[in-house]
């Protein structure tokens, strides 16, 4: 029986032409939007949001969210100064405005909303452990981002099973 080693490096797959001219994609999904929010910030937001729903941030939960910042392609792009930056006009706008949590979710592309909430759900349950407050917070977020109940149900049925072990 032969055993595939997933842990050797992967040759670089050649770059495929893009049928979609994505700059122009950008431009018209920026005039479209009307919000202070950039996608970094709205993303981050959710992140620091699920993380901290149960009153604390878990050594666990800070791990998950240091390694999402690293592989999202939504937060990678983003230096130290300007995460950090970001964190604390995100912590500024939650603190201040009593439906930022709504406008973060608001502020982001619809195609990315099921993807985020399942990092939330992921984020949420790193810990081992779920709390009401917890599952408050992921029915809110599932609502503001328009989530169907049943796919939301469904990314939470894969996610426990994955953070069982």
């Amino acid at each position: 029986m032969s055993v595939v080693n997933i842990f050797q490096p992967q040759q670089a797959a050649p770059q495929a032409s893009s049928v979609f001219d994505t700059e122009k994609l950008k431009q018209s999904f920026t005039a479209q939007r009307h919000t202070d929010w950039t996608i970094g910030e709205a993303f981050l937001a959710l992140l620091l949001s699920a993380a901290g729903a149960d009153g604390k941030v878990s050594a666990e939960e800070q791990n998950e969210l240091f390694a999402l910042a690293g592989r999202s392609r939504a937060l990678k792009s983003m230096d130290q100064t300007q995460l950090a930056q970001a964190n604390a006009v995100v912590s500024q706008r939650l603190a201040e405005r009593a439906n930022g949590l709504e406008e973060a979710c608001q502020a982001l592309p619809t195609d990315m909303r099921l993807t985020i909430l399942a990092h939330c759900i992921d984020l949420v349950l790193s810990d081992g452990d779920f709390h009401k407050a917890e599952a408050d917070f992921l029915n809110a977020i599932t609502g503001h981002l328009g989530v169907d109940q049943a796919d939301a149900e469904r990314i939470m049925q894969v996610l426990l099973i994955k953070n069982r072990f």
